[in-house]
């Protein structure tokens, strides 16, 4: 399975970045995994926001796909709950794509193409920190799933 993490962002922060390299090279010794970043014009304030950014996110979706949408209003689950979905998303697509919005969330054309939307918390973070931690969880799901000691 191949893994795209999709961010509607204006910022790269190189130093959050190198934090999340630590996982994301156990990541590929499991998944190939791609991060895609769209920018978008910090100009817009209209219910339309964002529309143009959800559409490309959402062109890079290939068949035989899952979309996961990261959003505060989804299914919070805990890291157990994740590593049974991940195993099963294996099993049953050739691709994951996790979304990540902008400031103002996820665009409506993408909440409505999700196949479902988790929340990593209550709390809203900031793209580049939704990145690590969702790197994070996806590193310690592979332990789960393979009973390595990192997950106790």
């Amino acid at each position: 399975m191949e893994i795209f993490v999709i961010s509607i962002c204006n910022k790269n922060d190189k130093l959050l970045n190198n934090f999340a390299d630590k996982y994301l090279k156990q990541i590929e010794n499991f998944y190939k995994i791609n991060f895609i970043d769209i920018s978008f014009i910090t100009k817009k304030k209209e219910k339309k926001i964002y529309a143009n950014e959800g559409k490309k996110a959402l062109s890079y979706v290939k068949d035989n796909s899952i979309l996961i949408g990261l959003d505060t209003g989804g299914h919070v689950i805990s890291s157990n709950e994740f590593a049974k979905k991940l195993q099963f998303w294996q099993q049953n697509f050739s691709y994951l794509y996790f979304f990540i919005g902008g400031p103002d969330g996820l665009p409506e054309l993408v909440k409505n193409k999700a196949d479902t939307l988790l929340s990593l918390s209550k709390l809203t973070f900031p793209h580049q920190l939704v990145k690590i931690i969702l790197s994070e969880q996806l590193y310690r799901s592979i332990c789960i799933i393979n009973n390595h000691p990192y997950h106790r």
